[in-house]
């Protein structure tokens, strides 16, 4: 039998775009891509200069007014080495589903081997970055923790941004006095950005739906959403989101979401967006996908989203598969962006 080939990250890539991946739909909203040649990245912190003119007389030298400065904030991307062995049972085994009579060779069978791990680790890296999207979305802020790192990303989102209902304030049947619709309304508009798109857990839907200004707030259509903003993709359907409609005149769309992972403490299946919470989100062009240096010399150093490596270790001969990457999220307009949790309790 002939050695089985050793795949480059390239041929990797080309083979599992064609396979469905992960569906994405909170990094949709993190459009702008940026790529550090450096082991970290770094962004410019500049604070508004809300300050307004100031009259002079006319035949007076002109004042000179102080320019707001600005500082560097840097942090180094959390690392993923995903590694993983091809274990020889997969390459001389049948795949479960895979006919008695399909004739496949072991090298053929090391092949769909190799694509089908590849596309657990892209997935896994991609449910990474939805989970990180929605930290950030969720509390302007969130932390990249594991071996031998801890590092939290903060973008210091203004407090009243981030809303946390108490009490009677609480979206639940027996508050009977609260509005959901007027309350929505009011994070809306404290806003320092437009809101595009409004993003709701279950529970915090039903609630919005109970109050009876709903109906007169809401466009419905059979639109999966509003298509001529710049803030979402061209597609036709997303898993785990349904769209329930626009608001404020059809402008802003409205979406559940009930996307899971795995907590990978705990082992728990975790929704990306609570049950009792939601999100405001303004256009896509304010979100950044960073990427730092890949740290091995098979990749030339190069800075990728990530680099695929697959090699053998000559003593066993056990092949390996690894996924590199150094992701980040950042957010340049990060007060144009609002979260609360409801208490919503689906009742």
């Amino acid at each position: 039998m002939a050695a089985p080939t050793f795949f480059t990250h390239n041929e990797i890539v080309d083979v599992i775009t064609d396979v469905k991946p992960f569906q994405n739909f909170l990094l949709n909203f993190f459009g702008q891509e940026y790529l550090s040649t450096d082991e970290q990245i770094n962004f410019d912190k500049i604070s508004d200069d809300k300050r307004i003119a100031v009259f002079i007389n006319p035949r007076r030298p002109g004042e000179v007014i102080k320019t707001r400065g600005s500082s560097v904030v840097s942090y180094r991307p959390g690392y993923i080495k995903d590694k993983r062995t091809i274990d020889p049972t997969h390459v001389f085994k049948r795949k479960a589903g895979q006919p008695m009579n399909s004739g496949l060779t072991p090298s053929e069978r090391y092949a769909a081997t190799v694509v089908d791990l590849a596309l657990v680790q892209v997935n896994a890296l991609y449910r990474r970055l939805e989970w990180m999207a929605a930290q950030l979305l969720l509390n302007g802020t969130y932390d990249m923790k594991g071996d031998d790192i801890n590092v939290n990303v903060d973008f210091a989102r203004k407090s009243s941004n981030t809303i946390a209902l108490a009490g009677v304030k609480r979206w639940l049947g027996a508050n009977t006095a609260v509005s959901p619709i007027e309350d929505l309304e009011d994070w809306v508009e404290q806003s320092e950005a437009p809101v595009r798109a409004i993003i709701m857990g279950k529970f915090a839907y039903r609630a919005l739906r109970r109050d009876p200004k709903f109906k007169e707030q809401i466009t419905l259509d059979s639109r999966l959403g509003v298509t001529n903003l710049t803030q979402m993709p061209q597609k036709t359907s997303w898993e785990d989101i349904t769209y329930r409609g626009a608001l404020y005149g059809g402008t802003v769309p409205l979406y559940t979401y009930t996307g899971t992972y795995t907590d990978p403490d705990s082992g728990v299946e975790t929704p990306f967006i609570p049950d009792d919470a939601l999100i405001g989100v303004p256009d896509s062009s304010y979100g950044y996908q960073c990427f730092s240096t890949i740290q091995d010399a098979s990749a030339n150093y190069e800075t990728l989203p990530y680099y695929m490596k697959n090699w053998v270790e000559e003593d066993p001969g056990i092949p390996y598969l690894m996924l590199q990457s150094a992701p980040m999220l950042a957010h340049t307009r990060i007060n144009g962006t609002i979260s609360a949790r409801t208490g919503a309790d689906g009742t």
